[in-house]
């Protein structure tokens, strides 16, 4: 088997240098032409004229070569061009292949509109995900079993999912901190701190740079996932900023609203006196997006500084799940709505419903730092994220809107698509 290596851009310089030289030719070939196509007689005598004839014809044929010569080089030129173009398409129409397969094209967040729309195409990889592993938890989820077990306060599966930092083998998917392995490999240090109480999983990089970001990981009823610890790292390793996870108390610990918000929110008021405002950013997902919004609508209330901006991903923002748009959602790996407003509930406590620390919809918008939400159209939170749209436009909030089309809950989080996106991420935490 052989095998052909081209670099269109040398292809490129090439095509130009062969087109100079060929102007250099035509040059040369016109300036010759005049003393070599009618050369004079040295004398009048015939030998003389037959000799001047004799060089005459030569340079009438060179000049016809000539010719034929710019005919073909001009050819080759355009030949190496298009072959330089040719290899450019394809390797774009590969990169463009490949991109499909791995990860979609990231799509640019849009400011709250009146006319909310989902576009893009989730790549081949993660809609394979979606229809295997993610349909293998959602199935799980939807066990009556396991769905009976989620509702039942002290139960062992409940017990299991706070306790799986302490059993071999199920702590490296789920845990209350990062597994060994990533620290290591990325030269980051991981301390275990506490904030009234709460314990607080701070990841230093090796070089910071005096950023900081409030990573509030989803759940509710589950510690952070592999995935989770991941990006949190990725996160830390790539810009530099340290990334403070607080491991809030799950709803089986007692953690509802009332408690987790106010605690939440304190957690970011002390980082930006630390800090400062300017260098302090809140990141959360799913229930932590719950959180996230709800604890810097608190600040807002309370006239506290907010944080420089904040970025939600898949955020359950009306806990009650109530809106009859959920019902058309399909390929979602949560739990049944049903169950999930059963969770709402306890969530709340002894709030009501509508209380912002427990859906944040329902707070005022106006305050907030520049937000941005990330939201899939398979995602069960994705109706109530529409209704945040509307509100957003209303109370004319800061806040920008990333609809993928596709997408499930999380996808953030859990899917190969996460790979275009964390750069721009990046840049909306101001890291």
């Amino acid at each position: 088997m052989s095998y052909v290596i081209a670099a269109p851009e040398m292809l490129a310089a090439a095509a130009a240098d062969v087109a100079g030289i060929g102007s250099s030719l035509s040059e040369a070939n016109a300036a010759a032409a005049t003393q070599t196509t009618g050369v004079l007689a040295a004398a009048e005598d015939e030998v003389s004229a037959a000799i001047a004839a004799l060089f005459s014809t030569h340079g009438q044929g060179f000049q016809a070569l000539s010719t034929q010569a710019a005919a073909f080089h001009a050819q080759f030129v355009q030949a190496l061009k298009s072959s330089a173009s040719a290899y450019t398409g394809t390797e774009a129409q590969a990169a463009n292949l490949l991109g499909s397969i791995f990860a979609a094209p990231a799509i640019t967040p849009v400011p709250a509109t009146g006319n909310p729309t989902f576009t893009g195409t989730p790549s081949l990889l993660t809609r394979l995900e979606n229809a295997t592993l993610l349909q293998v938890v959602g199935g799980f989820f939807k066990l009556p079993v396991v769905d009976n077990q989620l509702l039942t306060p002290g139960s062992p599966l409940l017990w299991l999912f706070a306790h799986t930092s302490n059993i071999p083998g199920i702590s490296l998917i789920d845990s209350d901190s990062p597994p060994k392995f990533l620290p290591l490999l990325l030269g980051e240090t991981v301390q275990h701190t506490t904030y009234d109480g709460m314990p607080v999983v701070q990841i230093t990089p090796a070089h910071p740079d005096g950023n900081y970001v409030v990573a509030m990981h989803g759940g509710g009823f589950l510690q952070p996932l592999l995935t989770s610890w991941i990006d949190y790292s990725m996160l830390a390793h790539q810009t530099g900023a340290t990334i403070e996870v607080p491991m809030y108390p799950l709803l089986q610990q007692g953690g509802t609203a009332g408690v987790v918000v106010p605690k939440m929110a304190g957690l970011i008021e002390s980082e930006i006196a630390a800090h400062g405002a300017s260098h302090v950013s809140v990141l959360g997902d799913s229930a932590g997006g719950s959180m996230a919004l709800a604890s810097v609508e608190y600040l807002v209330a309370n006239n506290e500084t907010v944080p420089a901006s904040m970025v939600l991903l898949s955020p359950v923002v009306d806990n009650s799940w109530s809106n009859p748009d959920i019902a058309s959602i399909r390929g979602n790996w949560l739990p049944p709505a049903s169950t999930m407003q059963q969770l709402g509930k306890e969530w709340a406590g002894n709030l009501p419903m509508n209380n912002y620390e427990v859906s944040p919809l329902y707070g005022s918008l106006k305050g907030l730092p520049p937000t941005y939400v990330y939201a899939g159209s398979q995602d069960l939170v994705a109706p109530d994220l529409l209704l945040l749209q509307q509100e957003a436009v209303a109370q004319g909030a800061p806040i920008s809107f990333v609809l993928a089309n596709g997408e499930t809950h999380d996808w953030l989080i859990v899917t190969p698509d996460t790979l275009h996106y964390w750069p721009q991420i990046d840049q909306e935490l101001g890291i």
